[in-house]
């Protein structure tokens, strides 16, 4: 029986490693996300665009600047934008002529943002995380419209005419003022319109399902490329369309090993 002995012991051994890490491990250890939910500096990428002028004028360079030095005092240490990573390299080529004062940055955001910011900071390089997927807004109209779904479809306009509106409301506004707005609890609630798409179609023909599954994944894929890229204790700044928003804050505030910024607080 004298054999036996050892097991609560090493029962409880095995039930102190589960035990969680003290807070302040736990904080140490957690990567902090920021989110930065943009509109396209270019314009015209999107089912709805915001109207954009040229972001390379002399006013709105400053209001650039604004943004810039906001986020250069949060000081990530890592910037991850919305790119595929198969143009990473010729990215960060660029990146790097631009640092040694070769190349001029181009209107878009990535640019705009993530390359004037990663300079300020001396970042060697930047990181390509996006994953391209289409989104088939005919075939779900069409399957809403084969399975009579009238009232969606009314609501599916009312939905796109809510969000043209924001963006309106916020084109108003100077580059900060636009991407606090852009950040809001009010303006990622605009996110629920996916869901009403969802519902197109019928029991046998789920388009809207099917494509909104490729949305969803979509987002997981660029939440997982930019988690295998972190490491403890770095602090990240994510620079996306606002669209994604959501759902990446979604993946980041349920995993473990992070904690999100809020770039509205930082930004209004």
């Amino acid at each position: 029986m004298r054999r036996f002995t050892l097991l609560p012991m090493l029962a409880a051994l095995a039930l102190a490693s589960l035990a969680p890490a003290p807070a302040a491990a736990q904080d140490a250890a957690e990567a902090e996300v920021m989110v930065l939910g943009v509109y396209h500096f270019a314009g015209g990428q999107d089912y709805i665009n915001p109207e954009v002028d040229d972001h390379l004028s002399a006013a709105r360079q400053a209001e650039i600047a604004e943004v810039l030095d906001r986020l250069e005092a949060w000081g990530p240490a890592r910037i991850m934008v919305e790119l595929e990573p198969q143009h990473e390299a010729a990215f960060n080529a660029r990146y790097a002529a631009f640092r040694a004062g070769e190349a001029a940055l181009g209107v878009n955001e990535r640019d705009q943002l993530g390359m004037a910011l990663a300079a300020r900071l001396g970042h060697e390089r930047l990181y390509a995380v996006d994953h391209l997927t289409g989104m088939d807004f005919q075939a779900m109209i069409a399957a809403a419209q084969a399975a009579g779904q009238h009232d969606l479809l009314a609501a599916f306009q009312t939905g796109m005419g809510e969000v043209q509106a924001a963006m309106d409301a916020a084109a108003q506004g100077t580059v900060r003022q636009r991407l606090a707005l852009m950040n809001s609890p009010e303006y990622e609630a605009l996110h629920r319109h996916y869901l009403a798409l969802a519902r197109m179609g019928d029991p046998a023909n789920p388009e809207g399902a099917r494509q909104m599954a490729a949305w969803w994944g979509r987002n997981m894929i660029i939440y997982a490329r930019i988690a295998q890229q972190t490491r403890p204790g770095d602090r990240v700044l994510v620079i996306f369309g606002s669209g994604h928003k959501p759902l990446l804050e979604r993946y980041f505030d349920e995993a473990d090993g992070f904690r999100l910024a809020d770039p509205y607080e930082l930004l209004r």
